[in-house]
């Protein structure tokens, strides 16, 4: 587990410097997933962990980075209240 985790740190890296500014990333994220899933059924291992390394940088840094193109449907919808 510990070398896919370092895969992804290093991805998280590499994809904030090629993509610096946070908007977009649930676009992004929803477009690695899939890239996961076709993967899973066309590609060999290798390339699923490859996608799976991507996907799961894009998560991360969701998490942590916030997606503010989203805020105005988030705040119609009253999720960032959910929290408190």
């Amino acid at each position: 587990m510990s070398d896919f985790l370092n895969d992804v740190y290093r991805e998280v890296i590499r994809a904030r410097q090629k993509f610096p500014s946070p908007e977009g990333l649930m676009a992004a994220l929803t477009e690695e997933v899939g890239e996961v899933a076709k993967a899973v059924l066309d590609e060999p291992w290798p390339n699923v962990y490859g996608e799976c390394v991507q996907a799961a940088a894009m998560a991360l840094r969701l998490a942590e980075e916030r997606d503010q193109t989203l805020s105005q449907v988030r705040a119609r919808r009253g999720a960032d209240g959910l929290l408190g």
